[in-house]
């Protein structure tokens, strides 16, 4: 399922304002986790999977005058991936689509902390172990840019770009929680790019 919205917004000849926002979400019943060695033999550890993902782009363009201009962009985007139902590959050629695989019983496999282990054979003991896969990806990108044509042909560019990034293992998506948290500086400091660029035109006669 996917979902975008477009809005633009021209309250002067001089200012445009745009907003993208987004949202999408998808399901797989077969995503791949891990691959073990167990007793000599590869075991292919899959899973199913909710995917979300939220986003909006904004825009700003603002021209004070022919020579002058800020241009202004940015885009929050938090992405989130829940595994469940684990399973391993056993026939992956059978003919029958769910005899390709057999899924692990609440009895097989316990979570521990960052970690699941799997008692395949319901002895009592832990056959063996992998990390837990779930992710939230939170993730903000921006952009200014003013210039200022100060002779014909000749211009001046002052640039500013932000990235901010977090992320958790919850595999959940909390929308307002995860932007305050991209947005905290206190635990998540910004990486800040400043630029200055000069041209200029020489006339030859």
């Amino acid at each position: 399922m996917n979902a975008n919205v477009s809005l633009d917004y021209k309250p002067t000849n001089y200012l445009v304002l745009s907003l993208n926002p987004g949202y999408s979400k998808s399901f797989s019943e077969l995503q791949y986790v891990t691959k073990l060695t167990v007793d000599d033999k590869d075991k292919y550890i899959f899973a199913s999977i909710d995917r979300k993902t939220i986003n909006t782009s904004f825009r700003i363009n603002l021209n004070l005058s022919p020579n002058l201009t800020f241009q202004y962009w940015g885009q929050p985007f938090v992405a989130t991936g829940k595994y469940f139902d684990y399973k391993f590959i056993q026939e992956p050629m059978a003919d029958n689509y769910h005899d390709r695989f057999r899924t692990f019983s609440t009895n097989q496999i316990i979570a521990d902390g960052d970690q699941y282990n799997v008692d395949e054979n319901g002895d009592g003991k832990t056959d063996f172990s992998f990390d837990r896969k779930d992710f939230n990806v939170r993730e903000f990108l921006s952009n200014l840019v003013i210039r200022w044509e100060y002779n014909p042909g000749s211009s001046v560019y002052l640039v500013w770009s932000q990235t901010r990034s977090s992320n958790n293992d919850t595999g959940t998506l909390d929308m307002f929680n995860d932007l305050g948290d991209l947005f905290n500086s206190g635990n998540n400091k910004p990486h800040n790019v400043f630029l200055i660029k000069f041209s200029y035109r020489f006339g030859l006669k």
